[in-house]
């Protein structure tokens, strides 16, 4: 906000709390609201700290809910019933001057979690927001920047929605081309270990990782190699198999990318050169996605929860596995591969939509940018 030196004509500058009226939440018993249901309602509960009854819902009486753990929860439709905010939340009800679509983007754009307090647990409270800084435009232009910003909204709900139903798809694909089948073959049938130990450099270095839940890669500097307690390291190429034995249970196996090719791992990440007269990589990647995989590799990986649950490296070659002709490696990959491109455009955009909608809160929320007059005076009362 101290970005804009001088105001547009008609804006002015305040605290949230002359802006709206802001209230703490309480704790409820689950037993009080209960107990009030008598049957016409039904409780209602979120991790957003709402809980209470509702009826039903009407669209036309809606409030922005401050979590107090640091984050705004979002606008709450009000019901025709009664609400308990618990101690998990403040509620921020806006004047008749404020637009409640405005007030919950310049909720958004004033990074609530900056301001919550406390060391174990940080949370917000009435007594730390209530003086936050805001920018205010008219009433009309309220509405016309509230309406503009939720176009984006909309444009990320939607391709959001996109990417989840592809998602479902590929599961369903994921299990009718592979899991379905029945085992032919084991894991050593097409992985070779292989090692290609090296000395630690001395300067920094780019570091593979693998992130749990089948996942894929991701790329880390090290800055300082003293940092890390071992004299050698290992180089991986493109389409080896790797996985970390720590986290295999979990889902920490991937094939490297062309863009990790010659970055180091760990001995706790054993490497594995796919043999091509056996196996298609195509085919792999999707194979190591599969549902049968994550509880193989569980069984595979005994001890106690987290890491002292260490893969066998002697028991993952032995793992079943389907493994079907090279034709139809060569397909199926090919086929689910482009799911995942499809999935993988449509985060883009989806990324691209949220990068554009900060843009735009940052300059039209602070009157740097403004929507044209004939759009505001939609907004106008006649």
């Amino acid at each position: 906000m101290s970005r804009v030196k001088k105001l547009p004509d008609g804006w002015k500058r305040t605290a949230l709390d002359s802006i709206c009226d802001l209230q703490a939440g309480k704790f409820v018993p689950a037993s009080e609201i209960l107990e009030t249901c008598n049957g016409s309602y039904y409780p209602c509960y979120g991790g957003n700290g709402l809980r209470g009854f509702v009826k039903n819902y009407s669209h036309s009486g809606t409030f922005p809910l401050i979590g107090r753990q640091g984050a705004l929860c979002g606008n709450i439709n009000k019901a025709y019933g009664k609400f308990y905010a618990t101690e998990h939340a403040v509620v921020a009800t806006p004047n008749t001057n404020i637009e409640v679509e405005w007030l919950y983007y310049q909720l958004i754009h004033a990074n609530l979690n900056k301001y919550a307090t406390g060391v174990a647990q940080p949370g917000l409270s009435v007594k730390n927001i209530k003086e936050i800084p805001f920018v205010v435009p008219p009433l009309p232009e309220q509405k016309a920047i509230a309406a503009l910003l939720s176009t984006w909204d909309e444009a990320i709900e939607k391709t959001e929605r996109l990417i989840q139903a592809k998602e479902r798809q590929k599961l369903g694909e994921l299990h009718s081309r592979i899991s379905s089948h029945k085992a032919n073959s084991i894991i050593g049938a097409f992985a070779k270990p292989v090692v290609r130990k090296v000395d630690k450099p001395e300067e920094s270095y780019v570091a593979v990782g693998i992130r749990s839940h089948f996942k894929g890669t991701f790329q880390r500097l090290v800055e300082d190699p003293r940092t890390v307690n071992m004299d050698s390291l290992y180089r991986v190429k493109e389409n080896d198999l790797i996985l970390n034995i720590t986290f295999a249970w979990e889902g920490a196996i991937a094939l490297v990318k062309k863009e990790d090719e010659e970055c180091y791992v760990s001995h706790r990440f054993p490497t594995y050169e796919i043999k091509r007269s056996k196996a298609e990589p195509c085919f792999i990647r999707q194979l190591i996605m599969s549902s049968r995989m994550k509880y193989d590799l569980s069984n595979i990986s005994p001890g106690g929860a987290g890491r002292n649950r260490v893969l066998n490296k002697k028991d993952f070659l032995k793992m079943p596995i389907w493994l079907p002709d090279l034709e139809a490696q060569k397909n199926i990959g090919a086929y689910l591969g482009a799911i995942d491109n499809e999935i993988g455009l449509l985060k883009q955009l989806a990324e691209k939509y949220k990068t554009q909608k900060r843009g735009l809160m940052q300059k039209m929320l602070t009157g740097e940018w403004r929507v044209k007059p004939e759009i505001v005076n939609q907004y106008r009362e006649a």
